[in-house]
């Protein structure tokens, strides 16, 4: 089976997603499926990682795609680093062979939606590994206004992904 695997960070970085998607990915791999990554070059404390844009590790097919790196300081450029995420993720994805089934994770929020476009456009099983539940924790640490209009709209979509797919891991 293709599996591919969304999500901003992977090994070797040392963001906790990561870790635990390398985990899975490695343990795929080794019972046989070939397993796709698409993460960030960029690391989780800032700046970039030195691994090659496409290389194997232990079995996984990483691919590291371009991002900007305005940061986490400010809201707009942490929503810019996402949204460059999201098209240079979406991109690579488009590129690959068709997988199927694509496991997104929550980091960025809405990642999700590579699957879901995907599952449309390609026929991919999406599944969706929930690390945090968004917007409702953008709204608890008062980042979005909790009865706002992008909050709500984020909510949609987030009920969305939820419905569309075909599973949805929570930890």
């Amino acid at each position: 089976m293709r599996i591919l695997l969304l999500n901003q960070f992977y090994r070797p970085d040392v963001a906790a997603t990561g870790q635990l998607l390398a985990d899975v990915g490695e343990a795929l791999a080794a019972r046989g499926h070939e397993v796709h990554v698409i993460c960030s070059r960029r690391r989780y404390g800032g700046g970039s990682l030195t691994p090659a844009a496409d290389e194997v590790l232990d079995g996984v097919h990483v691919h590291r795609v371009l991002t900007t790196g305005f940061g986490r300081r400010r809201l707009a450029g942490r929503a810019a680093d996402y949204v460059s995420f999201y098209f240079s993720a979406a991109w690579r994805a488009l590129r690959l062979a068709r997988p199927d089934v694509c496991l997104s994770l929550t980091t960025p929020p809405f990642i999700a939606l590579i699957g879901w476009m995907l599952s449309k456009m390609r026929g991919t099983r999406n599944v969706l590994w929930v690390m945090d539940v968004y917007p409702e924790i953008a709204a608890a640490y008062g980042v979005l206004a909790g009865r706002g209009r992008l909050c709500r709209a984020l909510g949609r979509i987030s009920r969305r992904l939820y419905r569309d797919a075909e599973a949805v891991i929570s930890l």
